[in-house]
């Protein structure tokens, strides 16, 4: 492993924040205060969550790949709401079937042993992986991307970790210190403010602006 884990969770934790970004590019959304606000929370929580250990030193081409993964699942966001309407299942199945081979290729082209596994445990999580983990959860997550924004829907990488901390002191009995309960506050803190928070309707904000100079004429009458 060349990279901490921790270190990991931290750079994609950056996804909604580039998804943002990146969505502003292609004119999809506008840059706003509160999703700047909400990522560099969440990120923060993040960050004290894992203790990334920032201190060691990071193999660049590592770090450049880690990079490079996050901004990939933030302009997939952002280019699965410019498709025309197709059925999730679809876009699975072609993107599935695409990743598979070209890692089959890279696969080949890297010299590796191609192995069929034979351990039951191995079998039933690879199942778990390909059906819940892949199909389901990338089904579910074009499904929201229907209803929300590139940048809310990607909130989703900075709740993970909190799900994946829960989990695991709940079945590997791992302990909870208070670096993991702050941080899960700061990355909750940081989802309610750029992506549940509720806005300032359209029609909110005419009303506001009519009822504003309907006051001003009543003062200043012409």
């Amino acid at each position: 492993m060349r990279v901490h884990a921790g270190l990991g969770q931290t750079l994609l934790a950056v996804v909604p924040l580039a998804t943002l970004l990146l969505a502003v590019l292609h004119r999809q959304e506008r840059l706003s205060v509160r999703p700047v606000i909400g990522t560099l929370l969440a990120l923060a929580g993040i960050a004290v969550m894992s203790r990334a250990p920032l201190r060691e030193a990071v193999p660049l081409l590592s770090l450049l790949a880690l990079l490079g993964g996050a901004l990939c699942f933030a302009e997939a966001a952002v280019l699965v709401r410019r498709f025309p309407p197709v059925h999730p299942v679809t876009i699975n199945a072609v993107g599935m079937s695409t990743a598979a081979a070209l890692l089959f290729a890279v696969s080949l082209v890297a010299g590796e042993s191609l192995e069929l596994p034979q351990r039951t445990a191995t079998l039933v999580a690879l199942g778990y992986l390909v059906t819940a983990g892949s199909i389901l959860v990338f089904v579910l997550y074009v499904v929201v991307l229907r209803y929300w924004n590139a940048s809310r829907a990607a909130y989703v990488f900075v709740v993970v970790p909190v799900v994946t901390v829960v989990l695991s002191a709940w079945l590997d009995d791992e302990p909870i210190r208070i670096g993991l309960v702050l941080g899960g506050i700061l990355v909750l803190a940081g989802v309610y403010v750029g992506a549940l928070r509720p806005g300032r309707s359209p029609v909110h904000s005419q009303r506001s602006r009519i009822t504003q100079v309907s006051r001003v004429n009543l003062r200043h009458p012409p």
